[in-house]
């Protein structure tokens, strides 16, 4: 099969979009798409230090390729690199990410704690970069309609004591598509697929979900949107700050529990 923008042969289908695409296409595809997330959330300033989490995976990786790529011309944004911790990480990974930041020229720092400690020796980090994608927003939306959280996409639970603002290039990508770019981007440097977005929600969930985007293509980018207009257009907090409860945990219980995760991984 070949691509619909040249001759190519085709490596991917987008079945929400009908197109067959090459790897240079599909790549030119995801960041226009992700610039485009960036400029309407108004997510990179000039003075920013962002930091990028690398998890291990190929989507932490393809993110930290994206951001410096974009920021290659750009003197008024630095990029550094935080390894996860703990349940975000995937196996064998975080030390090839590493790698791969230092061969983009990307120093790797530790992430200032919540309350600014340590925020100095970091170079006065702004902004905390993550790999969440179009499958992780869509995932915590329907969770939250199910459980009866829909409350908490309005009025989501931020924490006191917070680290610092979170943003998404990737939210408007699916995870699928993610794994390609990371692989391509990263230059076959064999991170493993998946994603380093932790299991919040029962997997019936997302069997639910995949079967059914299976049939209705538009399905994630619906609930993306929809969690956009009804959080305001910040579409970050909705997995930065609603806690899904687990199988068997009180739908009713205060959802500060997902928020601590987020600080603990960093």
């Amino acid at each position: 099969m070949q691509c619909d923008k040249c001759k190519n042969e085709a490596i991917f289908f987008q079945s929400y979009s009908g197109r067959h695409l090459c790897g240079r296409h599909l790549v030119l595809d995801i960041e226009a798409r992700a610039k485009r997330s960036i400029r309407s959330h108004r997510w990179m300033r000039p003075g920013d230090h962002i930091a990028v989490v690398i998890s291990g995976d190929r989507k932490s990786a393809g993110l930290l390729c994206f951001l410096k790529k974009l920021t290659a011309d750009r003197r008024d944004i630095r990029l550094s690199a935080v390894p996860a911790r703990g349940e975000d990480t995937a196996t064998g990974g975080v030390s090839a990410a590493t790698t791969l930041a230092k061969s983009l020229g990307i120093p790797c720092i530790e992430m200032p704690l919540p309350g600014g400690t340590g925020a100095s020796a970091n170079g006065d980090v702004t902004r905390i970069a993550r790999a969440i994608s179009l499958d992780n927003i869509a995932q915590d939306v329907l969770a939250q309609f199910l459980f009866g959280n829909a409350d908490r996409l309005v009025h989501p639970v931020s924490g006191e004591g917070d680290p610092l603002p979170v943003i998404c290039p990737f939210i408007a990508i699916p995870s699928d598509e993610l794994d390609i770019y990371g692989e391509i981007e990263a230059k076959g440097t064999g991170f493993p697929p998946g994603t380093s977005h932790r299991e919040t929600i029962p997997s019936e969930i997302a069997v639910l979900l995949r079967n059914y985007y299976q049939r209705h293509p538009a399905t994630k980018f619906a609930l993306m949107h929809l969690a956009e207009q009804i959080n305001n257009g910040d579409t970050a907090t909705v997995t930065a700050g609603a806690a899904v409860p687990k199988t068997g945990e009180d739908s009713s219980s205060p959802p500060h529990k997902k928020t601590e995760q987020l600080k603990n991984s960093l």
